[in-house]
């Protein structure tokens, strides 16, 4: 099972090793997608989990929350308000992680969340600001 989180970071838990506790405590493979940490300061970052293990996953997750930092799926970082969509395309064509398409037979945008990366260029693009992300606590 595999799925994109956002780990927000406070300051105090910068230096801690934690995607090192994940891969061996809790054998969850990890990819780096996104980073903006300073050491000292807060952050954020972009990881995709592998497990094979749901449970171990949940069990990682409420350890990651327990030490102060915020772990959320990214599918619940990306809002569309697709009211104000008029499926013109604009986003679709900056998504290079294929979560935004435009279905050429009928013409409307589908958003496929689980394919996010959270890069923000559909924020930019969309002309009517139908997209948000959302990386406050």
């Amino acid at each position: 099972m595999k799925g994109k989180y956002v780990l927000s970071y406070a300051a105090e838990t910068v230096s801690e090793p934690i995607l090192w506790k994940l891969v061996k405590e809790y054998d969850i493979r990890v990819n780096i997608l996104r980073a903006e940490i300073s050491p000292g300061q807060e952050g954020n970052l972009l990881v995709e989990f592998d497990v094979e293990d749901e449970r171990k996953l949940a069990t990682a997750i409420e350890w990651i929350e327990s030490i102060g930092v915020g772990c959320v799926n990214v599918a619940k970082r990306l809002s569309w308000n697709e009211v104000l969509c008029v499926d013109c395309g604009a986003c679709s064509g900056v998504c290079l992680s294929g979560a935004l398409t435009l279905n050429r037979s009928d013409w409307k945008l589908a958003v496929d969340r689980d394919k996010c990366t959270a890069c923000g260029l559909c924020v930019v693009a969309c002309p009517f600001r139908c997209f948000a992300l959302d990386f406050g606590e």
